[in-house]
């Protein structure tokens, strides 16, 4: 089977992207409105609906692969490529890939994405968003062109062995922290509530009094809907570096306090994303890694670490992991671009005994979301996130179908 024709189309992302900066420094918020000034490059307003660009690979046959990628919602900072233009990236489809892949054999994922990474080294590099759309449309091609699922190709051309244990999967409620937690309840998510942890002063409170009220909130809520003996959720929340700032990088009474929320949620695990934010990511790898052997002393269950600031390349993932700084590395596949990069930090993991939480971003589409699927089983990934979109039911819908679907294939 060979590659008749490639198109690149912009879209929309399904959600937002934020400059983070901004919202930091003077934004005001009202509901969804921001105002205020932008302060990352690239960035026309402090809050913008994303963007993204859909690559659709034609077969020999006629059958047409699609991938799809943009910016993560805080585009532009800790290390990221800046916020993502549909129109540019149509043009780096048009001018370089297009070109090279006319008429290409569509029978090997790896060759393939070895091409598009040549092209990035020698015409580029080209932003990520780009090569995660380019990269999902190649794997869907081959997968097509051989009549397997996507999550097979990647086994094969890796040496996987395929796990019948499905990946947790995570919901993110944005800031309807309270009726997202009841919609994850409802559907017996794995993994919740995320719960965006931005601020000290709203969010988590000068000693963390906030956030442990709304934990037991969450315990309480857990009893109320009358859920089966047998569900037990992990409890994930991203604090966006709001434990170090309110306990101005005290890693012992950041761990205390860690310890204290763990215990709060018990029995269930415990998952802090990003307690502490650095300016550089030596000082994350130092801050995370004296953080974690702190929280590890605690008694059980000991609260998982998750790493995700600084965290955006295959480099970066196995810097993390040999320093000893996360129990679980979010891999943030749009950010890592290339889906065999995502693959390859997924079995870095492994190597180091850490777990594999295949991330994303809430700005993805149904498209990215439904590939992110067979990357997490075909490299036995512990998490993933349920992606696009703030609104729990249409990112657990679209991740639990494909994962149903995905297992009836296998099987």
């Amino acid at each position: 089977m060979r590659l008749s024709s490639i198109a690149a189309v912009a879209g929309e992302g399904g959600w937002y992207v934020g400059d983070k900066p901004a919202f930091a420094a003077a934004a005001s918020v009202n509901h969804y409105l921001v105002t205020g000034q932008p302060l990352t490059p690239g960035f026309e307003r402090v809050r913008e609906p994303g963007e993204i660009v859909s690559v659709l690979i034609q077969l020999s046959d006629g059958t047409v692969a699609v991938g799809e990628g943009g910016s993560v919602t805080y585009a532009g900072i800790a290390g990221r490529d800046p916020v993502f233009r549909a129109s540019s990236g149509i043009s780096t489809v048009e001018e370089h890939i297009i070109p090279a892949f006319a008429g290409a054999s569509v029978s090997d994922f790896r060759s393939l994405e070895g091409r598009l990474l040549e092209l990035s080294d020698r015409h580029g590099p080209f932003h990520t968003a780009v090569l995660y759309a380019t990269s999902q449309a190649l794997l869907q091609a081959v997968a097509a062109a051989r009549r397997i699922p996507a999550a097979s190709v990647i086994a094969e051309e890796y040496g996987l062995t395929i796990s019948r244990q499905d990946p947790r999967v995570g919901v993110q409620t944005g800031d309807a922290r309270h009726a997202g937690v009841d919609k994850a309840l409802y559907r017996e998510m794995d993994v919740l509530p995320h719960g965006l942890i931005k601020s000290v002063d709203d969010d988590f409170g000068h000693q963390g009094e906030k956030l442990l009220d709304y934990a037991r909130w969450i315990m309480a809520r857990i009893e109320q809907h009358q859920t089966r003996p047998g569900y037990r959720p992990c409890i994930h929340f991203d604090c966006y570096g709001t434990i170090g700032r309110a306990f101005d990088g005290d890693i012992r009474a950041m761990a205390e306090y860690i310890g204290l929320l763990a215990g709060v949620v018990s029995p269930l695990q415990l998952q802090i994303e990003a307690p502490v934010e650095a300016a550089t990511q030596a000082q994350q790898l130092e801050l995370m890694a004296q953080l974690r052997r702190a929280v590890g002393e605690l008694a059980e269950p000991v609260p998982q670490i998750i790493a995700d600031e600084w965290c955006n390349t295959v480099a970066d993932v196995e810097l993390f992991a040999s320093a000893g700084a996360a129990d679980l590395i979010q891999i943030k596949m749009p950010d890592l671009g290339l889906l065999g990069d995502s693959i390859r930090a997924a079995l870095i993991c492994r190597e180091y005994g850490l777990g594999a939480y295949m991330g994303g971003s809430c700005n993805e589409t149904d498209i990215s979301a439904r590939t992110a699927v067979h990357v997490a089983v075909a490299v036995g990934a512990e998490q993933i996130l349920a992606r696009p979109g703030m609104g729990i039911d249409e990112a657990a819908c679209i991740v639990r179908n494909e994962l149903r679907r995905l297992r009836h294939l296998l099987a």
